[in-house]
């Protein structure tokens, strides 16, 4: 396996330490070792380079990029070298008041230009010098009139750190946060300004005072809703994550707005409150909310094409209707049509179910044609999810699939009743183009055939994907995914073929065709009772909204349920490139089988809407 990864793998391990590179180093140095036409294509030609060298993390190396006007305007090269001269120079003291920002009072710099380069080459020479620390945080203002006792006004309100390095940014910052706080408690009007940041030389410390006045204390007041035409208002006062009478609390009115835009069922909603509170019957003041939205259009067509080598050219057609009663219910139908797949799937959604639940109804009917099994199903489900919390999801459900599995010249039929569960952890900024967070996924889901009842099986799965930005603006991001899977109860020829384990394909190892891998029985591939999957990723987003991937894919299928690490792992590597809308990413991976069997192309093509995973 070691030579085939040398032989197969060197063009997507070279992209994997390209970008690697990329992460370890300034960006600008690691441009300088391409090729000047790569350069140019990747990044565009700059006039004259720009490094900045001294004792600098990343951090700080790019708030001196930031605040440089030379470093800002690298791709236009003055008349004269002592025009570019005076411009580096006159950067001084801007990249001295960038060093102050960041903690560093004493900070010196010194400029050289270089004109026997081609292209000319400014270098900044800096020496920070200590930095210096936050020794104190004081707040001056009148103590708000509370019902119930106020957090202590202290550095953690403002989120700063006592000792840590004084930075402006985060100081400045500190208003926002003292505004946020007392508007999380009950006073929605306060008035914050930073008083005093005093700077002790000789000490090596900064001491920042804040000035406040709370304003007066409110109540949540009556809601009002604006721009209805379809949609009930039970459904969004329902949403609402106050009552009436209770204490101003800010937060609250980003929950809902978070809540209702997802819905689908509105294109702009807006919460909003009056600029000065109003006096209730028993004297208290309030606030009334006003709640506007504007409604979209309930019905949505949407149409796709996807290609894969071993699947072929697919096309996709769904219609879904989001408020079919007025309160969210919404109705999908899609039609998914492939060379080797196809399959038509409706499903039925009440979104409050129980307050907080989500109730699915879901069909299928179908066909699907691999190397390993034809099979054709009907399929019919329900499930209640529920959100626990801002990223903990559970659901819960129950499953009825007739299916006819044709699998080594035999056709047999099931008939098989589950009950499936899953626990979901979610922390992705992003559902299609995930770059930071990770995502966890745990499913049990217990078997019965119900027209041979003594076949009985236990099917477990769990998956995690994480996602580390590696550069700034998030343009260089390592991706990483793992599954586990496996299944209990009975021996392998025992179970339903396509409830077994298989391996390859687009959104599992690529490089090979799709449930080309697992264990086999007469040349013919059979799945397995467990499985394990690996997969990395090094993703680098360009200035004009095209991205290069680099991707290492591995896993095997076995034929008994406990997973047998020590067996060899099947391997694919290859390229991809992205082009990014708005709405998610257009995807192309070309893979390559590192463990080349006969059975094996040379290479998979995929082309998808979306990361790979």
């Amino acid at each position: 396996m070691i030579q085939a990864l040398v032989r197969v793998g060197l063009l997507a391990f070279a992209g994997l330490v390209l970008m690697s590179g990329l992460a370890l180093a300034q960006f600008d140095a690691f441009r300088d070792i391409l090729p000047d036409p790569l350069q140019q294509s990747l990044f565009g030609s700059d006039a004259y380079r720009v490094e900045f060298r001294g004792e600098l993390d990343n951090g700080l190396t790019e708030v001196l990029q930031f605040v440089s006007e030379t470093y800002a305007l690298r791709e236009r090269l003055p008349a004269t070298p002592e025009m570019l001269e005076r411009r580096a120079r006159s950067d001084i003291q801007n990249l001295q008041r960038g060093l102050r920002s960041e903690g560093y009072y004493d900070a010196q710099v010194e400029v050289q230009v270089n004109y026997d380069e081609s292209p000319p080459r400014v270098v900044f020479l800096v020496r920070p010098g200590p930095a210096y620390t936050l020794q104190a945080v004081h707040f001056d203002g009148p103590l708000p009139e509370l019902e119930a006792d106020l957090p202590p006004l202290d550095a953690e309100t403002v989120n700063l750190n006592l000792n840590s390095r004084a930075r402006a940014p985060e100081i400045e910052q500190g208003v926002s946060e003292l505004r946020g706080y007392f508007r999380e408690h009950g006073h929605p009007f306060p008035q914050v300004a930073l008083k005093e940041a005093l700077v002790d030389h000789e000490l090596r410390t900064i001491t920042v005072t804040y000035s406040f006045n709370p304003g007066p204390m409110v109540r949540f007041g009556p809601i009002i809703v604006q721009g209805l035409e379809r949609v009930h208002l039970d459904y969004i006062m329902n949403k609402a994550p106050w009552s009436e009478d209770q204490l101003y609390q800010a937060s609250l009115l980003n929950r809902i707005r978070s809540d209702l835009m997802p819905t689908g069922l509105f294109t702009m909603v807006d919460v909003s409150h009056a600029d000065t509170p109003q006096r209730g019957p028993d004297g208290e003041k309030t606030l009334p909310i006003t709640i506007t939205v504007v409604e979209r259009v309930p019905r949505t067509v949407k149409a796709g094409v996807s290609y894969e080598t071993d699947t072929g050219l697919g096309a996709t057609l769904e219609w879904e209707h989001r408020n079919i009663f007025g309160q969210g219910e919404r109705l999908r139908t899609r039609l998914d049509l492939a060379e080797k797949r196809e399959m038509l799937t409706a499903d039925f959604t009440f979104p409050d179910f129980m307050e907080k639940s989500q109730l699915e109804f879901m069909a299928n009917i179908g066909r699907e044609k691999t190397e390993a099994l034809e099979s054709k199903l009907i399929a019919l489900g329900v499930k209640m999810s529920r959100q626990l919390d801002e990223f903990w999801y559970t659901s819960l459900g129950a499953n009825y699939l007739l299916t006819e599995t044709t699998q080594l010249g035999t056709t047999q039929t099931y008939g098989l009743f589950s009950t499936p569960g899953e626990l979901t952890w979610d922390r992705r900024n992003d559902i299609l183009n995930p770059s930071s967070g990770w995502r966890v996924q745990l499913r049990a889901e217990p078997f019965i055939d119900t027209l041979d009842m003594s076949t009985m099986f236990f099917k477990l799965f769990s998956g995690l994907s994480a996602y580390l930005p590696l550069m700034a603006e998030e343009r260089l991001v390592l991706a990483a995914r793992g599954a586990l899977g496996s299944i209990m109860g009975e021996g392998n020829l025992s179970l339903p073929p396509n409830q077994r384990f298989y391996a390859g394909g687009g959104g599992s190892i690529r490089g090979y065709a799709y449930q080309s891998i697992g264990p086999e029985l007469d040349g013919t591939i059979i799945g397995g009772r467990s499985m394990v999957e690996t997969s990395m990723e090094l993703r680098l987003r360009l200035k004009n909204n095209f991205g290069l991937v680099a991707f290492l894919d591995g896993g095997q299928v076995f034929s008994e349920s406990e997973l047998r690490f020590n067996e060899d792992f099947m391997w694919g590597a290859g390229l991809g490139a992205r082009y990014y809308t708005d709405f998610a990413p257009i995807r192309l991976d070309v893979g390559f089988p590192l463990n080349r069997r006969d059975r094996d192309d040379a290479f998979q093509v995929y082309v998808s809407i979306g990361q790979a995973f």
